[in-house]
């Protein structure tokens, strides 16, 4: 037989409905109400015979009471008949009718007789007796009449009051009996009917109320039931909905999720955890999770899934690298947990995220934490942790290491003709070089901007040492020549050699002090290098100079200066000293130049040229200046406030000039100290130039915008000096004490001098001297026409208090600065 749907569905509600505890239920409830009606249909008769019984009883003893009564009344009339006999008079014929009246009431009593005989048992008791009586009565009656007959009524009288009204007492008594027999007979007949209507009423009570209060349990039960089940229903709704949620925000999470049994075996997984694996959630179903990870977290993974229900712990995060379908790998980081459901089968959920771009950014991260990016070579924190592993010295042996530092020479200002591109493509070229032509022990690195490294085994003063270092120096030239640009680049290099090298010998042990540790062996490695570099740049560069112990010493003696330099900045112990400059034509004092001087607590007075080039290289010259300008400037504010217009010219490091925040620098001292910018100069280098021609000039057009003037300081000391007069927009010129020194000894220089002084004219810079040491070399300045000058024979530097006193000295409201 074929069911439609909807039949099929009619049905299969049908069998729902008989397989579940509804019909017994409801079965009972129908029981239940079928015996109660059967009940109530049962009793009704019952009633109904007990109501009628109980009106017969009622009606028969009422009938057996009217006809006592009746009964009663006849004898009652009877005797009234027979006394009318006794007390009739003579008359024959009244008499005889009379007593046939009375005979006829006989007969009427004991028809009355026989009627109440028929009344109940009460009644028949009282028959016998009645009858007895009643026969004695009639007999005494007849005999009393026979008397009347023969005798009179007066015999008659005497007859009866002696005998006949005894007996027709003792009748009546019995009548009266009967009628308190018959009431008791009616009120135990009504009393037992009642008592059996009651008792059927109260069984029919208990009953009806136990099968109600079953019913009303039943309903009651029902009623939790459909409760139930609609809070079921709506459980079931809820939980139908929240699955439905689970799944939706399972399908649509932006990580991947799965579910797989404590073997491994997925179960279910979201579209997410499927793509990583390139694969559709379907074919992913009933593999196992293993299948899809790299060979070397298999086992791994294994032991974890394995030891996780048997440990405290009910999750763990693991980061895996997975196989694709395509065969491709990528990371994921997993977070798994264990599910243990009461009463069902635990599994796993996991939670995974990709990973890959983080990966590799970690790695790229981690690779740039010890390598340089441009070179690919090791960087400087990379070199430190190798170089102070190297040093460590082995168990029961020694081993010499040499290390030597190569720096580019005139980098910036490749780096400022031909572009920070340019100068990156030469870095990388003579990295890849360096990386190539490495041996067996060694490591190349790069320790700074244009700064590298090779350390190498070696013995102290080894002429193979010195011989690989030349090899450094020939790639390093090799590189400028062979690139596209063809550009030529030198190197200085510095070999400095470890302390086993050092002590190997026995001879330089009082030069490098004990070290704490390894780490400070390698620092001071790297320390003692770099100074053997720095002194093969001042030999001109392109060249190579081995660490002595009188280099090691300065080496040394410039850590301290390094180390003191910051201690000196945090207790404020640089100051501000002041040399005069004068009109070579007047003699009046027109400015002074601010110089720095530094009395450490710790090393005492430090000349500048010892430890400006150190402020430079450490970034400190900045705050230094800073400082310094600010100084200066308050001093020169109280000679302004004097009524003279004195200038200051204050010497700009190159590092300082070239900081992107000098100009804002400026202007925020300029404004605390509310000096006026037309009396400010800055003096600067051609090193200025040198490291960024076009940058340069921005930065001086712009502090000229603040209202100061520029001075090109140290004029005629570089080799492009006289180019820079023509494209800077400087404000004057300051020339060199080398040519000073020759002023009175060399002709040449004196008409050096002149062309640069008729230079100067031609552009309209003022130029000023120093160095004038003698009163020969002020003359021969004056006649050249140049306009100022300092020098010793001028003035030495000052303290601020001294500077004071020579500028109250000075004629007030004469002197005019060019500006």
């Amino acid at each position: 037989m074929t069911f439609t749907p909807a039949k099929d569905s009619h049905r299969n509600r049908i069998l729902s409905f008989l397989g579940s505890p509804y019909p017994l239920r409801y079965g009972v409830v129908v029981i239940i109400l079928a015996t109660l009606g059967y009940a109530f249909l049962d009793f009704l008769p019952m009633l109904r015979y007990d109501l009628q019984l109980l009106h017969e009883t009622t009606a028969v003893d009422v009938q057996g009471l009217r006809v006592q009564d009746q009964l009663q009344l006849q004898i009652q009339q009877n005797r009234r008949d027979f006394l009318r006999v006794i007390l009739a008079g003579n008359s024959v014929q009244e008499r005889e009718r009379k007593i046939q009246s009375m005979h006829v009431s006989d007969a009427t009593i004991a028809e009355t007789e026989s009627r109440l005989s028929t009344m109940g048992d009460a009644t028949r008791s009282f028959q016998p007796q009645f009858h007895e009586r009643w026969q004695r009565y009639i007999a005494q009656r007849e005999t009393l009449l026979a008397a009347i007959l023969q005798t009179g009524p007066e015999a008659a009288r005497a007859i009866d009051a002696t005998f006949a009204d005894s007996a027709f007492v003792s009748v009546q008594q019995s009548v009266e009996s009967a009628e308190s027999a018959l009431e008791t007979s009616a009120d135990a007949n009504l009393h037992e009917v009642s008592k059996a209507l009651s008792l059927a009423q109260r069984e029919l009570f208990l009953l009806t109320a136990l099968k109600i209060s079953v019913l009303l349990l039943l309903l009651w039960m029902d009623w939790r039931r459909v409760r139930a089940e609609r809070q079921l229903r709506r459980t079931r709704l809820e939980l139908q909905a929240s699955e439905d949620r689970f799944r939706q925000a399972f399908d649509a999470a932006v990580v991947g999720m799965g579910i797989f049994r404590l073997d491994g075996t997925v179960l279910s997984v979201n579209r997410v955890g499927a793509r990583m694996l390139g694969c559709t959630p379907a074919e992913l179903i009933g593999r196992k999770v293993g299948d899809f990870m790299a060979p070397e977290f298999r086992e791994p993974h294994l032991q974890q899934i394995a030891n996780l229900p048997a440990s405290n712990e009910s999750s763990y995060v693991a980061e895996r690298r997975i196989l694709r379908k395509d065969g491709s790998t990528a990371w994921v980081r997993n977070s798994v947990t264990l599910m243990l459901p009461e009463g069902e089968e635990g599994y796993y959920f996991s939670i995974s995220e990709e990973i890959t771009v983080q990966k590799e950014a970690n790695d790229r991260l981690a690779w740039l934490a010890n390598y340089d990016p441009v070179t690919n070579l090791p960087n400087r924190r990379f070199f430190e942790e190798q170089l102070a592993a190297a040093l460590k010295p082995a168990v029961g042996q020694s081993k010499g290491m040499a290390l030597m530092y190569l720096e580019i020479d005139s980098f910036d200002f490749l780096k400022g003709t031909f572009g920070r591109a340019t100068a990156d493509e030469i870095l990388s070229e003579l990295g890849a070089q360096l990386k190539a032509s490495q041996q067996e022990g060694e490591l190349a690195v790069r320790l700074d901007d244009y700064a590298f490294g090779m350390l190498v085994p070696a013995a102290l003063y080894d002429q193979a040492t010195v011989a690989r270092a030349g090899q450094l120096r020939d790639i390093v030239r090799r590189v400028g020549e062979a690139g596209k640009h063809r550009i030529p680049i030198s190197a200085s290099i510095g070999i400095a050699y470890s302390n086993d090298a050092l002590t190997s010998t026995g001879s330089l042990r009082a030069v490098i002090p004990e070290a704490d540790s390894c780490s400070d062996d390698a620092d001071t490695l790297l320390k003692y290098a770099r100074a053997a570099m720095f002194e093969a740049r001042s030999q001109g560069g392109d060249a190579i100079y081995l660490a002595d112990p009188v280099l090691q010493e300065r080496a040394l003696q410039r850590h301290k200066i390094e180390s003191a330099l910051l201690r000196g900045l945090r207790q404020d112990e640089f100051r501000a000293v002041f040399q005069p400059q004068f009109q070579l034509a007047t003699g009046k004092l027109v400015r002074f130049e601010a110089l720095c001087r530094w009395n450490s607590s710790e090393l005492g007075p430090i000349p500048p040229d010892r430890f400006i080039p150190i402020a430079e290289q450490t970034g400190l010259i900045g705050e230094i200046g800073r400082r310094i300008m600010l100084e200066a400037l308050r001093q020169a504010c109280t000679w302004t406030e004097s009524g003279r217009r004195i200038g200051i010219a204050i010497n700009i490091s190159p590092m300082q000039f070239m900081r992107p925040d000098f100009t804002s620098t400026l202007a925020d001292v300029l404004a605390q100290t509310q000096f006026p910018p037309a009396l400010l100069e800055l003096e600067i280098t051609e090193g200025i130039f040198i490291r960024d021609l076009n940058l340069a000039g921005a930065r001086i057009r712009e502090l000229q915008r603040l209202g100061v003037s520029i001075a090109l300081d140290d004029f005629g000391t570089g080799y492009s000096s006289l180019s820079y007069l023509q494209r800077m927009p400087i404000d004057a010129v300051k020339l060199d004490r080398s040519f000073v020194g020759d002023l009175t000894r060399d002709t040449a220089t004196i008409s050096m001098v002149r062309s640069v002084l008729t230079m100067a004219r031609a552009l309209n810079l003022r130029v000023i001297t120093e160095g004038v040491e003698t009163q020969q070399q002020y003359d021969i300045l004056r006649d050249l026409g140049c306009d100022e000058a300092q020098g010793f024979l001028l003035g030495r530097p000052e303290s601020a208090e001294l500077a004071l006193r020579r500028v109250l000295d000075s004629p007030q409201h004469t002197v005019a600065t060019h500006g």
